[in-house]
């Protein structure tokens, strides 16, 4: 584990987050089935990162009810927003963290950031090494830069970005990034773990 983990981790505790760290990916989904009970309802919020861990896949496998546009089938996607909000553990990644602790976020529908300030008590955060950054500047610039415009060609957005692979700071009504979150503590009563990867994963 190198200084900069080390950093990230300490710094997570003071925060009151529980960071866990894992060598590679087979780790992580172990301690994200040791942590999530097998009887639970589970939201996903959009994360490749959590895509390819097959994470849906895995929790519905051993019978978890997993609430996921795109995923979940029998129903539409603004009832699965709606119940996986209010669903007993929630799934995200972030799309940068602080060495200082400090998670960051930028949503088009904010569903994701929602649940995770407000709805289940519950939230497990999984993330690769590539979303450490130094500081809060260096984190939406990570975002703005690297993150969407990356899901500007995944989700076909017609915005500079995905030409580019720079952020134009584009107006609607294709921008995605609507919304800015920074956490700097777990909400009030809320159990939040982070899980840092070492290995480069997701955007």
């Amino acid at each position: 584990m190198d200084d900069k983990i080390e950093l990230l981790i300490k710094n997570l505790k003071r925060r009151t987050f529980i960071p866990h760290y894992c060598e590679d990916t087979q780790q992580a989904i172990n301690k994200v089935l040791e942590i999530i009970p097998q009887n639970a309802s589970v939201g996903i919020g959009g994360s490749m990162t959590l895509k390819n861990m097959n994470m849906h896949e895995i929790l519905q496998n051993r019978g978890n009810q997993v609430l996921s546009a795109g995923f979940t089938k029998d129903m539409s996607n603004e009832e699965i927003y709606k119940k996986a909000a209010f669903s007993d553990v929630y799934m995200t990644s972030v799309n940068a963290i602080t060495t200082e602790g400090e998670l960051i976020n930028i949503d088009g529908r904010g569903n994701r950031v929602a649940a995770i300030i407000y709805g289940p008590p519950v939230v497990v955060a999984v993330l690769g090494v590539n979303k450490i950054v130094d500081n809060l500047s260096d984190g939406i610039s990570r975002v703005r830069n690297v993150a969407s415009p990356q899901n500007c060609v995944r989700l076909n957005k017609k915005t500079p970005c995905s030409v580019t692979g720079k952020c134009h700071h584009c107006y609607p009504p294709e921008t995605i990034c609507r919304n800015t979150v920074i956490t700097h503590f777990p909400s009030n009563g809320k159990e939040f773990h982070v899980i840092i990867i070492n290995e480069n994963i997701g955007y």
